[in-house]
This record gives C-alpha cells, sequence and structure tokens, in this order.
C-alpha cells in the first residue's frame, strides 16, 4: 500500500471540509425548489387552467380579427386584435408564475372555430361573460385557499380586464344578431386608438391620460395596438 505525506493528508482533509458543505447547499436549495413546488398544488393547476384558458382566447381573437378584415370590417378587426394582445399578456403572466414555481405551464393543444363576423362577436362576447360571472370567480374561490399572491394578483387583473372586454363586445354586439349591418356601419364610422396595459393586459380605446384602471401604474406601461391589415 503506498503511503502519503502529511502535507498531502492535509490536502484531502481540507478539500473535503470545503466541498462537504457545498454539496449540503446545493441540495438544500433544490429541496426547498421542491417544497415550494409542494406547497402550492391548487395554485399550480388554476394557472396551468387560466393560461390555457387565455392562450386559447388569443388565438381566436387572432382569426376573429382576421376573418373581420377579410369582411372588410377594420375596426371590429382592430377591436379583435387588441383583445388577442390582451390576453396574451394574461397568459405570459401566468407562465412567469408558474416559471418560478418549477410548474410549466403545460402547453395546451386546441382547434380554432372561425365564422363569419357577426358569429364571432357573439361567440366573444359569450365567452367574455363566462369567465366574467364563472370561470375567473371560480378560479379566485380556489386561489384563496394558498394565498399566493402573485396568482391572486393576476387573477384580478384578468378579471377586470375581461369586464372592459365584455363592455366593449356588448356595445356592437348588443343589436347585431337582428341588425348586424346598421351596427357594423356605426361602428366602422367610429374613431378607435387601442392601447394595452403590459402590467394587467387592461385594454382601452384612446390614448392614456391616467394611470392604468386596473393596476395602477404608469402611463409608459401602456402600448398602442397596430391596426391590423
Amino acid at each position: 500500500m503506498k503511503k502519503i505525506s502529511r502535507r498531502q493528508f492535509l490536502y484531502f482533509s481540507t478539500s473535503l471540509s470545503l466541498s462537504y458543505p457545498l454539496s449540503i447547499v446545493v441540495a438544500s436549495s433544490e429541496d426547498n425548489k421542491l417544497d415550494e413546488n409542494d406547497l402550492f398544488p391548487i395554485t399550480i393547476a388554476v394557472l396551468n387552467s387560466a393560461y390555457r384558458s387565455e392562450i386559447i382566447a388569443s388565438d381566436h381573437y387572432v382569426g376573429y380579427s382576421r376573418k373581420a378584415v377579410e369582411e372588410r370590417y377594420p375596426n371590429i378587426a382592430y377591436l379583435f386584435a387588441a383583445f388577442a394582445v390582451s390576453e396574451k399578456i394574461h397568459a405570459e403572466n401566468y407562465k412567469k408564475i408558474l416559471a418560478s414555481l418549477n410548474a410549466g405551464p403545460e402547453e395546451p393543444e386546441f382547434e380554432i372555430f372561425i365564422l363569419d363576423t357577426k358569429a364571432n362577436l357573439i361567440s366573444a362576447s359569450e365567452g367574455e361573460l363566462k369567465k366574467i360571472k364563472e370561470t375567473y370567480p371560480d378560479f379566485l374561490t380556489e386561489l384563496k385557499k394558498e394565498s399566493h399572491d402573485k396568482a391572486v394578483i393576476n387573477c384580478m387583473y384578468s378579471w377586470k380586464s375581461h369586464r372592459q372586454h365584455k363592455r366593449k363586445i356588448s356595445e356592437i354586439q348588443k343589436y347585431s344578431k337582428w341588425f348586424f349591418g346598421s351596427v357594423a356601419k356605426k361602428i366602422e364610422g367610429m374613431k378607435f386608438d387601442f392601447h394595452v396595459c403590459e402590467i394587467c393586459g387592461s385594454t382601452i380605446d384612446e390614448a392614456p391620460k391616467t394611470p392604468c384602471d386596473i393596476c395602477n401604474y404608469p402611463i409608459l406601461h401602456y402600448h398602442k395596438v397596430i391596426k391590423p391589415a
């Protein structure tokens, strides 16, 4: 058996004493990540559902916008384009929170159904109403069980944003079922300048003059939505 010198012995002993605590710290850090993930199972499930809902809505609004352009309703197309941006912001907010919890998100698979603009407006209005009355109240009820602050705040942002969407769509959709032609003509004569808040998805139809009504962030967080061509 080969003997080692005292100097070599001290060197190896010191190396082990330095590396051992480091390995403990790394393992402890990993354990903390897992523990944090385990602390919020309900929150993770809700955020994945919310992410799916907003991504599907955003992609549908993009399709609705293209259809409205094709049918020569540029202002309605612009409205749908603004909503698509807003929904995407909601989805990205959920994605960031899920990433902080080391939990996804799960990318959904779905089909996009596009009809004519009249039918798309009715579908959009029904979808927004369901989110306002059922989907987001249910999400918030579940989230309160674990009280993850960012998750609750961002769901509140989305809920309030959907109320804006419903009000704006209802202005168009109210009589569209029977008098769509005349309503669409009126809308196409209006002047829109849509801006969306990058923090919460708040959607307004003119340049902002005050901080965001929903999240209260400064005007600089609003971005103008480009009109679809």
